[in-house]
């Protein structure tokens, strides 16, 4: 059984500071809720950021939100395709930091903490050291063979950045397209998908949040679910609650602006704020600072 709380009050903000101040650890959750709390890319909307960033192809395809020009069945060229490749992931590797990183930062910086993220827009990567974060579910900061021929990942900023200073409108030209050193097939972005390379670079990402875990065990840890939807549970929400469950020495701490759930086997170890996660965040940071003075 779950149980859903609707919206927040300045108790639970206080309650979130003092268990994070109280923690031994925190194991920090973030998903695709904590980006979109800080405006970042809309992937399914045609937004001002849509437009500004990728009105060019709009104007050729019509597809209408950056989901539909990534599956765009209808790319003129592959040039065309890879001119689209790299000038999303150029926009993605340059963007600014959201503020709900900074203020992310900012709450924890002073704890022991590690973070797990099924996020492949590069912001974690960017906001925190790499050596403290986990990434399961691909990046943009690597490419991969296309036809996985082989078990390496290549970082991508380089290659884009080349790239795209080749770009001639939506296209780059067709001998630059970049391929695999070994059997010549297109690179592609190492991210989830049909053909998503699970090698030893993805087992080593796993073997970090595995790790993870055994440093939350019999420690007083705060795991810190983020914007972690119901579509994908498998992946963070499911193994921080049974972790939780595990752990009587632990809070399970769920922020999303939808559904805050938590079963009722942890419910009175768990914190759930339904409420808009850059706004939460922005709060317990004031609150933080109060408290210090």
């Amino acid at each position: 059984m779950t149980i859903e709380k609707a919206g927040y009050n300045q108790q639970q903000i206080i309650e979130l500071v003092n268990k994070i101040e109280e923690a031994d650890y925190i194991l920090v959750g973030g998903a695709a809720g904590m980006s979109m709390a800080g405006g970042g890319a809309n992937w399914y909307e045609n937004d001002q950021s849509y437009q500004i960033n990728f009105n060019e192809f709009e104007e050729k395809y019509h597809a209408g939100s950056l989901w539909n020009l990534f599956y765009n069945p209808t790319w003129e060229s592959r040039s065309s395709y890879w001119g689209f490749l790299v000038s999303l992931i150029h926009w993605i590797k340059n963007v600014d930091i959201l503020e709900p990183y900074d203020d992310l930062k900012k709450l924890i910086e002073d704890k022991t903490y590690d973070i797990v993220t099924t996020n492949q827009d590069t912001q974690f990567t960017r906001a925190f050291p790499e050596k403290d974060i986990a990434i399961i579910q691909g990046s943009w900061d690597y490419l991969q063979c296309s036809s996985r021929c082989h078990d390496k990942v290549y970082e991508s900023h380089k290659i884009i950045e080349d790239l795209y200073k080749q770009l001639q409108g939506t296209e780059i030209p067709h001998h630059l397209i970049p391929r695999c050193p070994k059997c010549g097939a297109e690179l592609e972005g190492w991210i989830r998908g049909r053909t998503f390379l699970e090698g030893s670079f993805y087992h080593k990402q796993y073997a970090k949040y595995q790790y993870f875990a055994k440093q939350a065990t019999g420690k007083k840890t705060v795991f810190l679910e983020l914007g972690v939807g119901m579509m994908t549970p498998m992946f963070i929400k499911e193994p921080f609650m049974n972790l939780t469950l595990q752990n009587p020495e632990s809070t399970y701490i769920t922020i999303n602006p939808k559904h805050a759930i938590v079963p009722s086997e942890i419910e009175h170890q768990s914190l759930a704020i339904q409420g808009d996660i850059a706004q939460v965040l922005k709060e317990a940071i004031d609150s933080k600072a109060r408290v210090i003075k």
